[in-house]
């Protein structure tokens, strides 16, 4: 059932400004100052239709009366870098005017153009409408950084993981990227992708585009192939610098050219420029600086261009509300994509201060130590739930050092930890932010000031003025009003209107932020009127994940609504109902389809398969109606493992120490600061056919760490008490089982004077101890499959292996290869020490796994993220906590064996079923781990191989101690660094 539609009232006209720039008007208000009727009126969508029709060239006229630029030759297409120019080659000849790419390439006209508040008239007056002339603070932030360089050049400017610029050394560098830009093609009104994690080179690309004319496009190297190429291809970007690593992920799509940062010939064409300078006239305010992604209701992002105007004005404003806090500069450790990250990449530059990029792969459980260890900063720009972690990672008055002010990016009411820190800061110190890329990331709230300077506006439906105590709509107006949307006239005449309140023919933004104006003329904010909320820094709408389900071919219907957590983060909750006929379909194959369509913070965090979505009389969502969000899905690692990558053990491959061990056939996964980061698989699985990633082996007695979270989650459920004796009302069969376990065990209770009495009943946490060895795994399987009717196989594909997406993981033997799966074979043949096959076993038990080095992976991250509180973890906190605790008689924990380092917790399990060999461990604080699976008794030896190479390249040291069933490896960092390298 729909929603109600209700009539759209003809009530609009189409109006123009003095620049040819158009939007919609009522037809009963007074024109503003500046803008003239057009001549088209009716209801709203018609007015909207005209203008996309009419509005070809959304460009300012002052800008389109400028001769365009002549055609040149295309850039090579992608595969690698051109041969290189020489260093002063000429460039292509540049346009008058900034042209602003639509979707279909770098047009050209019909592009957004505006002309906001201080936009320059021909001949270098003041467009209508324009500020007060603006002094070097309003200067393109290229021209204010060279100036700073030439002030300062011994100064540092950015510091990051294993590297520092100064303001000199990154003015140098960022000359050369502009040079080569340049003699690639790239000049005035083009536009470049920069696809660049929080390393050396990011600044210096994005200024050296700018010097080359040319705006940016920021990119995530954690998104997704398929979000890639679609932002790529909507913003109009034809050229990309990125990095190898970045480079075979998927960028086949793009058709234009390719620099690859790390390119040997790349940078050798960089390092010819040793002299000289870029040629090119430095950017005009009103050329495109940056191409950022909006959410919107209509289910994908849009790109909105920011000039160099209005990215300057916004970083006029840091520079003087945030950086004047202090000498420290910032920490940028958001995605470099976000809206939010913007003011933190440029404002310390231009103040002069530094800017400190946290490591890409840094563990936001290490975010504390971190800050610490690199403040104190002027201004830190983080999230509601960044500020409750930090508090409850050093508490409020160690963070409230941390910087002279604090910006939280979205307006998110603050959680308990975040008030509490406000106690410490005291007035002024800690910020709201509002901004977006319609209004260059800028700028807060402040209190609402008369006259027509004034850049907040709080209007009715009817675009008046609110008085004081009521609730309006949020509008922005002044020079950071964005050009529009890129290629789409329509909406930019929607979301840009006419500025009754401000210079002649300037514009405001409507934001959809519901504010409510106080009498001291502050703007408090209350909601919105849209769905948008803020995941994790980015700007985000619940329609984008819902597009995603409904692309999914056995969905029927899906909901996604956000929900905020109690420390004020929000989270996406996702509903699904199936299609009719639909087989198959669950919260894992949901969560892989969406992961290869969308960004980290907008896969649904939890899943719930619906009958129906619930409905109110008027056809609406129901959301109070809706269940309660649960069924976690497992979080996509900080960064995944990349197709292609080899792990150097100590320079030699893989296949090389399977030969040395006499080991058939492995699979090794690397975990580093909290992720998945490698999987390699070598040799054969013993019956002809070549290991892969996706191969399934026998886990053994891993099989019971795997089944721990099982009981465990059972245990959050109220299902199950860990400490209550198992009840003698189970069945029989049970019964006997646990007695002659008892019976091997010894495990009886003395009587008085020393007799020995009956045995004591056990409880579950007994069976997930070390007191029953492997047998009781079989008792776990057993006494679960009592307390809820389901068989085990299908009970832990529902609490465990659906929920963490482990698709190649298979309780009872391998995972059967239908509907659809690509037949990844199973190492079934086991091998002696000698590498010898040895003769078939019995087939598999229930409480039997069979599973690959990336599933493990998958859950030993998993139980890392839950012992920290992660939300929407697969077990509560204290839970993990329990897990993790090792007994003092055994250092045992719940299913898990358990080391207490000095500077850490080690913990994982091993296991050796006939001719095979399995292991897992992660550090619980550092992040970093390593699963070995293989088909040979001499599993083990290939164990100790790898650890020791891995520690000869990264000075790690191994401890290892006896357990149950043999020995289980623990490697510990010193220097406290990662310990993976690639070729």
């Amino acid at each position: 059932m729909s929603e109600q539609q209700t009539a759209d009232p003809a009530d609009r006209r189409v109006v123009l400004n003095g620049e040819g720039q158009h939007s919609i008007w009522w037809i009963d208000r007074e024109l503003p100052a500046g803008w003239h009727a057009e001549g088209t009126t009716g209801p709203r969508e018609r007015c909207l239709a005209h203008i996309q029709e009419v509005w070809k060239d959304l460009r300012p006229l002052s800008l389109r009366t400028a001769p365009e630029r002549p055609p040149h030759t295309r850039p090579p297409a992608h595969g690698g870098p051109p041969p290189p120019a020489a260093p002063g080659a000429p460039v292509p000849p540049e346009p008058a005017g900034p042209v602003v790419p639509g979707p279909e390439g770098p047009a050209a006209p019909g592009a957004p153009g505006s002309s906001a508040p201080g936009s320059p008239a021909p001949g270098g007056a003041a467009a209508p409408g324009s500020a007060a002339p603006a002094g070097s603070g309003r200067q393109p932030l290229p021209v204010r950084f060279a100036l700073r360089a030439r002030r300062e050049p011994g100064a540092v400017a950015v510091e990051g993981d294993g590297f520092t610029l100064t303001f000199g050394g990154l003015d140098a560098a960022a000359d050369r990227w502009a040079r080569l830009l340049r003699s690639r093609g790239v000049g005035r009104g083009a536009l470049v992708g920069v696809l660049l994690g929080r390393g050396a080179d990011l600044h210096a690309v994005t200024l050296g585009a700018w010097r080359a004319r040319a705006g940016c496009v920021p990119l995530d190297p954690d998104f997704p192939a398929a979000r890639l190429r679609l932002l790529l291809s909507d913003a109009g970007a034809r050229v990309l610098v990125t990095e190898l690593a970045h480079g075979a992920d998927g960028l086949d799509g793009f058709d234009g050219t390719v620099l690859y940062a790390d390119d040997p010939e790349v940078v050798a064409a960089l390092a010819a420029y040793t002299s000289g300078a870029c040629a090119a006239e430095p950017p005009e305010p009103d050329d495109v600086a940056l191409v950022a992604h909006a959410p919107t209701v209509a289910g994908r992002p849009y790109a909105v261009a920011v000039t160099h105007r209005g990215l300057a004005d916004h970083v006029a404003w840091a520079e003087r509300e945030l950086a004047g806090g202090g000498t420290g500069g910032t920490a940028v450790f958001c995605s470099v994509a976000s809206e939010m990250t913007a003011t933190g990449l440029w404002a310390p530059l231009a103040a002069g201060q530094r800017v400190v990029l946290a490591p890409q792969a840094l563990d936001l459980a290490q975010l504390g130590e971190w800050l610490a260890a690199a403040g104190p900063f002027a201004f830190l720009h983080l999230t509601p739930g960044h500020l409750d972690l930090l508090v409850r990672q050093s508490g409020a008055a160690a963070v409230a050092a941390l910087a002279g002010t604090f910006v939280v990016a979205g307006g998110s009411p603050p959680g308990p930890a975040t008030a509490r820190l406000a106690e410490f800061l005291g007035s002024g110190r800690l910020l709201p932010a509002y901004g977006s890329a319609e209004t260059s990331y800028g700028s807060c709230p402040d209190p609402v000031r008369s006259g027509a300077d004034s850049r907040i506006r709080v209007l009715d439906g009817d675009g008046r003025q609110v008085p004081a105590g009521e609730i309006g709509e949020l509008y922005v107006a002044g020079p950071g009003v964005a050009l529009g949307y890129v290629g789409r006239a329509a909406l930019t005449a929607e979301r840009f209107l006419p500025d009754p309140y401000g210079p002649p023919g300037a514009r405001m933004f409507r934001t959809g932020q519901l504010v409510r104006r106080t009498a001291a003329g502050a703007a408090e904010p209350l909601g919105r009127t849209d769905r948008q909320v803020w995941i994790g820094g980015h700007r985000a709408d619940p329609a984008e994940a819902e597009e995603a389900l409904y692309d999914h071919p056995c969905v029927d219907e899906a909901v996604v609504v956000g929900v905020r957590a109690a420390s004020g983060d929000v989270r996406l909750a996702a509903y699904v109902v199936p299609r009719s006929g639909a087989q198959g379909l669950d919260a894992a194959a949901l969560a892989a389809h969406c992961r290869r369509l969308l960004p980290d913070h907008l896969v649904p965090a939890s899943l719930a398969l619906l009958g129906e979505v619930p409905r109110a009389a008027d056809g609406r969502v129901d959301v109070a109606a809706l269940p309660r969000p649960g069924g976690p899905l497992l979080d996509a690692p900080r960064r995944a493992a990349r197709s292609g990558r080899h792990i150097a053990f100590g320079g030699r491959p893989l296949a090389e120490l399977l030969a040395e061990c006499r080991v058939p056939g492995a699979s090794v996964a690397v975990l580093d600061a909290g992720g998945l980061v490698a999987v390699e698989a070598a040799g054969s699985d013993g019956e002809g056919r070549p290991v892969t990633p996706r191969t399934a082996f026998p886990a053994g007695g891993l099989s019971r760490h795997v089944t721990a979270l099982g009981v465990l989650r059972l245990v959050d459920e109220e299902l199950l008490d860990l400490d209550a004796p198992l009840d003698s009302a189970l069945d029989t069969a049970l019964n006997a089982a646990l007695k002659a376990a008892l019976d091997t065990a010894s495990d009886t209770a003395p009587a008085a004077g020393g007799r020995r009495g009956a045995a004591r009943r056990p409880t579950p946490a007994d069976l997930l101890g070390n007191r029953f060895g492997e047998a009781g795994a079989g008792l776990l399987a057993a006494l679960l499959e009592e307390i809820t009717g389901e068989p085990f196989g299908m009970l832990m594909r529902r609490l465990v292996l659906g929920p963490l997406g482990l698709d190649d993981s298979c309780f009872g033997g391998p995972p059967p290869r239908s509907a659809g799966r690509t037949g990844a074979p199973a190492a079934r043949a086991g091998h002696d020490a000698e590498g010898r096959p040895l003769p078939a076993g019995g087939g598999a038990g229930a409480a039997d796994l069979w599973t690959t080095a990336a599933d493990l992976a998958k859950v030993a991250l998993e139980v890392r993220r839950s012992a920290q509180g992660a939300p929407l973890a697969l077990l509560a906190a204290d839970t993990a906590a329990r897990m993790l605790t090792p007994s003092p008689d055994d250092l045992y924990g719940l299913g898990t064996m358990v080391d207490v380092l000095a500077s850490d917790t080690e913990f994982g399990h091993e296991g050796a079923p006939p001719g095979h060999y399995a292991v897992s461990t992660l550090r619980l604080r550092a992040g970093s781990g390593l699963v070995v699976l293989a088909n040979g008794s001499a599993g083990e030896r290939l164990r100790r191989e790898i650890a020791a190479r891995l520690r000869a390249g990264r000075r790690m040291t191994e401890r290892s101690r006896p357990s149950g069933d043999g020995k289980l490896w623990f490697l510990e960092d010193a220097q406290g660094a990662g310990w993976l390298t690639g070729t």
